[in-house]
């Protein structure tokens, strides 16, 4: 390693000996030299005059490569002081500053050509973002209408097959020979609420359809009571709609032939015994044969 640093630093001072030559100011030869060189010249003989022409050309060639080397030398050193050139970028610099961009674009037509392009690649890509986010918020806003249709398709196809699994419920009920309706008045309280009992004895199902009730107070339901022999036999509870309708499946005790049904407001959860106000009561005055009619006739008043 020490022979290669020593070689490269033999290389640097070999650089730096044959670059003191240019440092040394170059000295131009008297202006008589020529001709006394050319005098002692025609006073030698002829093959000393020879070699004394091949001298005076090698001066004369000598001459000219230190002139050459002056000029290089000279070359060489000029860009440590280029304090014209400095100027003359800072002139060019001012010269940029005072402009306008105008007087720019006009004194050279492909710059402002080029600039004309630029602004119409950025005019063309805003208008294309603007359309492509208006697109986007109307698809958005499509796309939200769309939802909320398939929302309510699909409340609106679960309250068809709420409907079609009661119907089948009730048709059930009265496809039973042991199926009775019970009439239900209202009492003092709500004159206007009727309601319509379908009831087999032999299954202890039951079927409640009510209109005109009003909405039970906080914390209360109604309840549905099953009266066998003087004895009420506690049932279902259930609350009425915005436009007073209810409906309610239930399961009573069986074996009751000539059942009478009344509807109370009690506490929510409903009671063992009735405690609160009556609001309907009636008895089974319809047959199995009758019933779907009667049923017809009370959800389409």
């Amino acid at each position: 390693s020490s022979c290669a640093e020593c070689r490269a630093e033999l290389r640097e001072l070999s650089d730096a000996a044959g670059a003191l030559a240019f440092t040394v100011a170059p000295v131009a030869p008297p202006a008589r030299l020529r001709s006394r060189v050319l005098e002692q010249v025609r006073g030698l003989a002829p093959s000393t005059r020879t070699g004394a022409a091949r001298a005076t050309t090698g001066a004369a060639e000598t001459s000219e490569v230190a002139r050459e080397t002056t000029a290089v030398g000279a070359g060489a050193r000029r860009p440590a002081l280029g304090t014209e050139d400095v100027r003359g970028t800072e002139d060019v610099r001012g010269l940029l500053a005072r402009l306008s961009l105008w007087q720019l674009l006009t004194a050279r037509p492909s710059l402002a050509f080029g600039a004309a392009a630029v602004v119409v690649a950025f005019a063309l890509l805003g208008t294309t973002t603007l359309l492509l986010w208006s697109r986007a918020q109307t698809l958005q806003a499509e796309l939200a209408r769309m939802s909320e249709r398939l929302r309510e398709t699909q409340a609106a196809l679960a309250g068809e097959r709420e409907q079609l699994a009661r119907t089948r419920d009730v048709n059930d009920l009265l496809s039973s020979t042991e199926a009775s309706v019970a009439r239900l008045a209202g009492k003092e309280v709500a004159p206007q609420a009727r309601a319509l009992v379908a009831y087999d004895g032999s299954t202890g199902r039951a079927v409640l359809l009510a209109h005109g009730l009003p909405p039970a107070p906080a914390g209360h339901a109604y309840q549905l009571w099953l009266i066998a022999d003087k004895k009420p036999l506690p049932g279902g509870t259930f609350k009425s709609d915005a436009e007073g309708r209810a409906r309610m499946n239930d399961r009573l005790p069986t074996g009751v032939s000539k059942p009478t049904f009344a509807v109370t407001l009690e506490r929510e959860g409903g009671e063992s015994a009735p405690k609160g106000e009556m609001y309907l009561l009636g008895s089974a005055s319809l047959s199995a044969r009758s019933t779907s009619q009667a049923l017809w006739r009370f959800r389409t008043p």
